[in-house]
């Protein structure tokens, strides 16, 4: 037997054996971190690339550019993990805010969404301190620490918050509760979430509803009230109707009715969570105060009324993004100052708002849309309020906000040649996980409106078990 013999005898017999051991060290990860590089335009059997077409450009010579909000990709851990960091290369500007989110929950869908690049923060020339994961920009010198800041407080209306909270109690002068019940007539799908005001009344809240068994699954409804420390104070539920098909076969008008004595006088946020088969045809309640966080979709009145009223909100904010997912949704909106047409479903669409500290009404004459501001939104001028303290958001400059300070849960990307470098990273029980993926996508919200776009290099993850 020669020598060549034994040796390619020999490498039969090594060769599984190390692939055997290479399988073994990717499964079990004995470091407990296993690391993914990823460029832009090569393949991967872990991270997928950007998509959709009609946000991102082909990839060209390792850069890919980001047109559209939002852009998404796909991380496909092959076990499980405890934690993810993501790491993105990239390039950016002109884009105000790009945050990177990770899907955390898909009725509704919501993602968790953390700080890549804030413009508004880092070209801001005011004074700037860190510290703890924090940044405070100051328009004038008068804190030397934010420890300082906080021992201290200025007026909550001299402040800016991003990705934080100013822990200031908003307080409502010459609030006085009354007996008057009050109808909120709009049908509203799906999970919601508003604040309301209270001071020495009882918290009651009377939602009817519909469970319109348009698709599979149960369908529970459960309202909770939350304090202004985020602890829950009042919550009720019902159970799904007894059909968990999509047969259509929609149920009669139910009722739950909530109520909570003895609260202190405060904010509280009530959160409506339940799917989107699930159709709040009217809320009732003395409370004077109702503001929507976030976003509203206003549901047809298919099965409820034969002729749809839709709805009239009221919202200061600068613009809102409307969208609706049937043919039937086509309609024009009006605002005081401008008007806007919904052609066609799928589509979103931008209505800018004069966002000048005054509610504006915004008329929906059919319903079937889905409402994302960035502002509070009411269903009547005098329910109108807003208790958070300002927010920075990417549509207006520190000046315009008239604020004095910015607190912000941010840290600016390091500076890699060329190239900035941020790092985020996400719990995996944050994560909704669907066939072993992970969706995570880029918001930069006005990319568009702006003509703007920003470039990404590379995206490496961390995760760690």
């Amino acid at each position: 037997m020669t020598i060549l013999t034994r040796l390619i005898q020999l490498l039969f017999f090594i060769v599984p054996i190390l692939l055997f051991g290479w399988l073994a060290v990717q499964w079990f990860v004995p470091s407990g971190t296993f690391f993914v590089a990823h460029t832009v335009g090569d393949a991967s059997p872990f991270i997928d690339e950007l998509q959709p077409s009609a946000r991102v450009l082909p990839p060209e010579d390792g850069v890919q550019a980001v047109v559209g909000d939002p852009a998404f990709f796909f991380v496909h851990p092959h076990r499980d993990f405890e934690r993810v960091a993501l790491e993105v290369w990239f390039q950016n500007d002109a884009v105000p805010i790009v945050e990177l989110g990770v899907l955390s929950s898909v009725n509704p869908e919501s993602y968790t969404l953390l700080a890549v690049h804030n413009l508004l923060i880092d070209a801001s020339p005011w004074e700037r301190l860190e510290g703890g994961g924090l940044v405070l920009l100051q328009r004038e010198k008068t804190y030397d620490s934010i420890a300082a800041f906080f021992a201290d407080p200025p007026a909550r209306d001299a402040v800016a918050s991003y990705r934080t909270a100013f822990d200031v109690p908003y307080r409502l002068p010459g609030y006085a509760p009354t007996s008057r019940v009050q109808t909120l007539d709009v049908s509203l799908r799906g999970h919601h979430e508003f604040k309301t005001y209270i001071k020495d009344e009882t918290l009651a809240f009377t939602f009817r509803y519909m469970d319109m068994n348009r698709e599979d699954g149960a369908d529970v409804v459960r309202v909770t009230v939350f304090n202004e420390s985020g602890q829950p104070v009042a919550e009720v539920r019902a159970k799904d109707d007894g059909n968990a098909t999509d047969d259509a076969a929609a149920t009669g008008l139910l009722t739950l009715a909530l109520t909570a004595q003895g609260l202190t006088e405060g904010v509280y946020k009530v959160v409506m969570d339940t799917t989107r088969d699930v159709f709040f045809r009217s809320i009732e309640t003395p409370q004077q105060k109702i503001a929507f966080v976030g976003s509203v979709f206003v549901g047809d009145e298919v099965g409820y009324r034969e002729k749809p009223r839709g709805a009239t909100l009221w919202t200061e904010a600068a613009r809102v993004r409307l969208q609706t997912r049937h043919a039937e949704g086509i309609q024009t909106v009006r605002a005081a100052s401008v008007s806007l047409e919904i052609s066609e479903p799928y589509a979103w669409y931008v209505l800018p708002l004069e966002g000048e500290g005054a509610p504006e009404s915004v008329m929906i004459p059919v319903g079937d849309v889905e409402i994302v501001a960035d502002g509070k939104i009411a269903f009547s001028a005098s329910q109108y309020f807003d208790p958070d303290p300002v927010s920075l958001t990417p549509y207006a400059s520190l000046e315009d906000l008239g604020v004095d300070y910015v607190l912000a849960a941010y840290q600016s990307p390091r500076q890699e040649g060329e190239w900035l470098v941020a790092t985020v990273a996400f719990d995996t029980q944050q994560i909704y996980a669907e066939d072993n993926s992970w969706k995570f996508s880029f918001s930069a919200p006005g990319i568009e409106e702006l003509g703007a776009h920003f470039l990404v290099r590379a995206i490496n993850a961390w995760m760690y078990r």
